[in-house]
């Protein structure tokens, strides 16, 4: 294998593209010190790695679906916070939205209260007088509807 080669094959495995096949290749040419001389070490190091316990994949398997299961616990936590807070919150701004209103309508019964009890009689009455020019013109229309039922009631005894 040619220089070239070898560092093609170096470059695949740092991107984590090798196949088995080549990594043991590499693994050969790190034992007969064909590579430089970190990437000597770090084969001859994976080489001399602690052997992998019998049913530790089983083990972590397990551990990482309990941290998966507390996880989503801890989110369903945090959810049950979130609305919490902002339950509260939307009560804290229906009070101050009440309390504001009622400021508001005392305000405008204050300003519309008078002093001066002839100047309340004088708005009174003017009040009252469109009050009494509505009512009338209902009047009139009826005055003209019992006009025609009556007119309507001759005929009809007519027939």
């Amino acid at each position: 294998m040619t220089t070239e080669q070898i560092n093609n094959l170096l470059q695949r495995y740092e991107q984590g593209s090798t196949t088995e096949a080549e990594e043991q290749s590499l693994r050969q040419l790190a034992a007969q010190g064909l590579l430089s001389g970190e990437w000597n070490d770090y084969f001859a190091a994976l080489d001399g790695a602690v052997d992998v316990p019998e049913g530790l994949e089983d083990r972590l398997s397990r551990r990482i679906d309990a941290m998966q299961a507390r996880d989503q616990l801890r989110y369903g936590q945090w959810w049950h916070s979130v609305v919490g807070v902002a339950a509260s919150l939307a009560i804290l701004m229906t009070v101050g939205l009440y309390v504001h209103n009622q400021h508001q309508t005392q305000a405008i019964l204050d300003e519309d209260t008078y002093t001066d009890p002839q100047e309340a009689y004088n708005q009174t009455e003017q009040v009252l007088t469109k009050l009494s020019l509505q009512l009338n013109k209902g009047d009139d229309g009826m005055q003209a509807l019992e006009f025609m039922t009556q007119k309507l009631n001759k005929k009809n005894k007519t027939l």
